[in-house]
């Protein structure tokens, strides 16, 4: 019984590096259960006896993508300055949304009509979550008001995300340094107006 778990854990795996790497290369069309089957040298059948059919599959590679950045933005190193060490996390995570442009959509965007995420499958984000908010609430100091952490944190992620759909879209600038300068400005301007208003007192009770 053992090996037999140990065997399904293993191929699991597998074909769901299989699907990443057909979403990598050639974006939502290329990954269908015959061709991640193909890759994981295996069938059909087992795919659908893994994952339950490609929804399974799909929201397998969503977590997938999201543990991928978490680990991508758990090796920006901390800064001296924390307004840069902020700002170098939202390019951390703009790099990834560059390379990876399509496990970026799956994750934040429905790009295949067999799944949408369910608030248990979001929860995917929560180790993001902690790194940005960690990184927040060193710029924003110890005498922030309650809740400013977490307005910090999705403000940041709002923006980020808002960057990352302009330059998908062409719409951010015309040349790469105008879209960096762009990508600075807003983040630090982002986070140089909520740290202006940390010590505000916002409502009982958020957090």
């Amino acid at each position: 019984m053992g090996r037999r778990k140990q065997r399904t854990e293993s191929l699991r795996t597998d074909m769901c590096s299989a699907a990443m790497q057909l979403l990598d290369r050639g974006g939502v069309s290329a990954v269908t259960t015959r061709a991640v089957a193909a890759g994981s040298a295996s069938s059909m059948a087992a795919v659908n006896e893994l994952f339950g059919g490609k929804a399974g599959l799909v929201q397998a590679m969503y977590a997938e993508g999201f543990r991928h950045l978490a680990e991508e933005l758990a090796q920006v190193e901390d800064a001296a300055d924390p307004a840069k060490g902020v700002l170098e996390l939202a390019l951390a995570f703009r790099s990834f949304a560059s390379r990876k442009r399509h496990v970026y959509e799956v994750m934040f965007s429905r790009p295949f009509a067999e799944f949408s995420p369910d608030p248990d499958d979001r929860r995917a984000a929560a180790a993001i979550y902690r790194i940005v908010l960690e990184r927040v609430t060193t710029l924003l100091g110890t005498s922030r008001a309650k809740g400013s952490g977490k307005d910090a944190a999705i403000c940041l992620f709002a923006v980020v995300q808002g960057l990352v759909s302009l330059e998908f879209a062409g719409l951010l600038g015309s040349s790469s340094e105008s879209i960096e300068r762009r990508w600075r400005t807003a983040v630090t301007a982002t986070m140089n107006g909520v740290a202006a208003r940390a010590p505000t007192p916002v409502a009982s009770g958020d957090a």
